[in-house]
């Protein structure tokens, strides 16, 4: 049968992946994870149902590329040891024979994480500005550590492209570490890491760099960044259209989200904003960058869904809330069930 909406079932290829749709799975927090990091059966399930429902492509929420000190919490998924490969291959495995692609979110929280979860550490950031009001004053990374990171963040992703994924998503958005380093809220640094835009952007080039190195040329890097921070002294749209230009080339599709942990209702988007609000800030990407990417926030009607393709302010559409609700959502949308 013929769906009404043809730009949501069109395939899309990005290197060597082909997703058989335009429908993506934001990478959610589920608390699923083991408490040692291993994915656990409850969450391979979990995912299943999103690839059952015809999701075209499946982001695992973000897992940890250095433990403790990175860590986001108690149930966070880890990828900094060859011995969470097994069930992240099962998973992958598992995904695929519902002709779903899978990525998966690599990360580090630094200030974001909190002392009482990380063995009583202090956490680390760009400089020793907290990331939430009330958070850890954190202490600032010497350059060793910066370039140890760097390290830990391609050690991930080779370890994800082992395990059988599709692709590889590095989070530089949302208050965590790169986005420590990019946003001058959080930056203060003297160092050639901080100050200008050349050197807000170094650290996150440098693990770009380092990831592009260690999965070759053909595995597609996603970056979700905060396209805009809402915050007052942070990146407008502007800025991070000029931010780009320092790390786009390797970079083979836009995650275009908004909003740091001081504007949340842009990055867990309040329920009064419109469906589809951020897509301008895709298209501003798109157009710039002439590379795929993704747009997300409340895109709940299938028919701003296509809208939005049709239009061409991005390739892809990110669901989040939506297809925790429903994960049939594809299904019924593609059989006219909505």
């Amino acid at each position: 049968m013929k769906s009404n909406y043809q730009h949501i079932f069109t395939p899309l290829t990005v290197k060597n992946m082909t997703i058989k749709n335009r429908i993506v799975m934001m990478p959610m927090g589920t608390n699923y994870g083991e408490q040692n990091g291993e994915m656990s059966f409850l969450h391979i399930d979990y995912y299943r149902q999103r690839a059952k429902g015809g999701t075209g492509l499946l982001i695992v929420e973000n897992a940890n590329v250095d433990f403790p000190q990175g860590s986001n919490g108690t149930t966070q998924l880890r990828i900094d040891h060859d011995n969470y490969l097994p069930r992240l291959y099962k998973f992958c495995e598992d995904m695929h024979r519902y002709g779903t692609k899978v990525s998966i979110q690599i990360n580090h929280a630094g200030a974001s994480a909190m002392s009482s979860r990380i063995g009583g550490l202090q956490p680390v950031s760009a400089s020793n500005i907290p990331s939430k009001t009330g958070g850890a004053t954190p202490r600032p990374l010497t350059k060793d550590e910066i370039l140890a990171i760097v390290k830990k963040y391609g050690e991930a992703a080779k370890r994800a492209q082992t395990a059988g994924f599709d692709a590889v998503e590095i989070h530089a958005g949302h208050s965590y570490l790169i986005s420590q380093f990019l946003s001058p809220v959080y930056n203060d640094r003297t160092d050639e890491f901080g100050g200008s835009i050349e050197n807000r952007t170094r650290f996150c080039r440098m693990i770009i760099d380092e990831v592009r190195s260690q999965i070759g040329p053909h595995m597609p890097i996603m970056l979700r960044l905060s396209a805009d921070e809402f915050v007052k002294g942070g990146n407008t749209l502007e800025d991070t259209l000029e931010l780009l230009s320092y790390f786009q080339e390797e970079v083979d599709a836009f995650d275009v989200s908004a909003g740091l942990n001081g504007s949340l209702q842009f990055q867990i988007d309040a329920n009064y904003l419109k469906d589809g609000w951020r897509s301008y800030m895709a298209k501003a990407v798109r157009e710039k960058y002439n590379k795929p990417c993704v747009t997300m926030g409340n895109i709940r009607d299938p028919r701003v869904a296509d809208d939005i393709l049709e239009r061409g302010d991005a390739d892809i559409i990110g669901m989040g809330r939506g297809l925790i609700a429903d994960p049939h959502w594809v299904k019924k949308v593609a059989t006219g069930h909505e």
